[in-house]
């Protein structure tokens, strides 16, 4: 893997990998990493056994199915994200087809696990949405509720996801400037190039 590219995994639960992402580096501290996914990268993201997106199926039966991961490309635009390595939470950075910014993405979860290839977390369903004008919106409530009644999701995790994003909603402007103002981000030349999953992207989790 090339040393300015870092993995972004999730697992499910039980240890089952359920999504990848490629990152290239763009800031990397002892508080947190930054990573550029480019449009056109090749990911994995999580899937029904026949590889369709769960979102397909009706929410009621969405997590009564043992659910996996497929190989996909990344589309709809490049996207920053901040990632804190000790936070129950990351931040997507989104821009239109102009290149103006339409908000933040802040994806709720459990703090991260490092290893070699990158670092990995286990999604909570549960999300925030930040205007440019920092209107916040719940986002997935649904999806959350009905995935806490199966082995996707923990009461106690839906509990500090909703703990963690009461928090951030309160203060959503001292909550930007905590993770810095990326709006006005562009990347080098370069930077853009599509990025593909490097190898050993799919290992099990260890322990």
């Amino acid at each position: 893997m090339d040393d300015d590219v870092t993995l972004l995994r999730y697992r499910y639960p039980d240890g089952r990998l359920q999504a990848a992402f490629p990152l290239r580096r763009i800031e990397e501290t002892d508080q947190r990493f930054v990573g550029w996914l480019p449009v056109g990268s090749e990911i994995a993201y999580w899937s029904t056994e026949a590889g369709d997106d769960p979102r397909v199926v009706p929410l009621a039966e969405r997590f009564r199915q043992r659910l996996g991961y497929s190989r996909r490309t990344w589309s709809g635009g490049s996207v920053l994200r901040v990632i804190p390595w000790d936070e129950p939470w990351q931040v997507l950075h989104f821009w239109d087809e102009h290149g103006v910014f339409s908000g933040w993405y802040v994806n709720l979860e459990s703090e991260k696990q490092r290893d070699h290839l990158g670092v990995t977390s286990v999604d909570w369903h549960l999300d925030l949405l930040v205007s440019p004008d920092f209107v916040v919106t719940w986002k997935d409530e649904d999806e959350a509720a009905a995935a806490v009644q199966t082995e996707y999701l923990r009461e106690r995790d839906l509990e500090a996801a909703r703990e963690t994003g009461q928090a951030i909603a309160r203060d959503p402007e001292g909550f930007v400037d905590a993770i810095g103002h990326w709006e006005g981000f562009r990347p080098a030349p370069g930077l853009d190039r599509p990025l593909a999953l490097p190898d050993g992207w799919d290992a099990p989790a260890s322990g």
